[in-house]
């Protein structure tokens, strides 16, 4: 067992902070995060894991674990115990500094037919996906709307998967278009790699126009939504919501 996970996340905890969580520090945080979680733990290093959770943004999982080990009779603890509550419910671990070596494997889009294409029960003019996860930027996204002029999706059936595909990894739009509007922040690879998609819809209009509106998030400012316009094959807006 190695009984130094104390002082490595120190260190480790040391070095991201003053280099602004490079990509280094996070993957050296992230191996001994995994290294923690196959550990047969003791008090201690359940309190290091804790903190590796808590500082990569797991705010969900570090309560839960923290909460396991906390001495309630301990002030500080306690008090620690109800922040880390407060976190867990209003982030849980959903805003996360992610491990980006996971992220870059190239995901084949699901081969899609009109049986995966459900008419929701309340509206004869939208259907989902939900016999497959399609892929939106590179990620599984099981949230996918589509919305037609009339509830006919064979007529438009092919144009649709089309526009999935290239939702899938268009990612030279999006890197430009978003150093384009921001002066600040430089987007690349990375941050491409590290996009999270939450909700897609697409809408089909009468004229044949195709608007898509993508609701996700980013490394950048993870407190927030990135909302997503896109008109065709043109992104037209990006708007940080939250």
């Amino acid at each position: 067992m190695n009984s130094h996970y104390k002082k490595d996340y120190v260190e480790l905890s040391k070095e991201f902070r003053k280099s602004n969580a490079s990509p280094e520090s996070v993957e050296k945080l992230y191996d001994l995060l995994y290294e923690l979680e196959n550990a047969n733990r003791t008090k201690q290093d359940d309190l290091v894991l804790s903190n590796v959770y808590s500082l990569l943004g797991f705010h969900k999982s570090a309560f839960e674990v923290f909460k396991e080990v906390a001495d309630l009779n301990n002030r500080k603890e306690a008090t620690k115990l109800y922040v880390m509550e407060e976190k867990s419910k209003s982030h849980k671990n959903n805003f996360i500094i992610k491990d980006i070596r996971k992220y870059r494997e190239k995901k084949e889009q699901p081969k899609l037919e009109l049986s995966d294409f459900v008419k929701s029960k309340s509206n004869d003019n939208k259907f989902k996906i939900t016999n497959k996860n399609s892929i939106v930027f590179n990620k599984l996204a099981d949230k996918v709307s589509v919305y037609l002029p009339n509830g006919h999706i064979e007529n438009c059936l092919e144009e649709i998967i089309n526009y999935i595909n290239w939702l899938g990894n268009c990612k030279k739009e999006l890197i430009d278009f978003y150093n384009k509007e921001n002066d600040e922040d430089r987007a690349n690879d990375d941050w491409y790699d590290t996009l999270v998609v939450y909700r897609t819809q697409i809408v089909i209009e009468e004229s044949g126009a195709v608007f898509c509106s993508i609701s996700g998030g980013d490394d950048f400012y993870q407190d927030h939504l990135l909302d997503i316009e896109i008109i065709n094959h043109t992104i037209m807006s990006m708007n940080y919501n939250g």
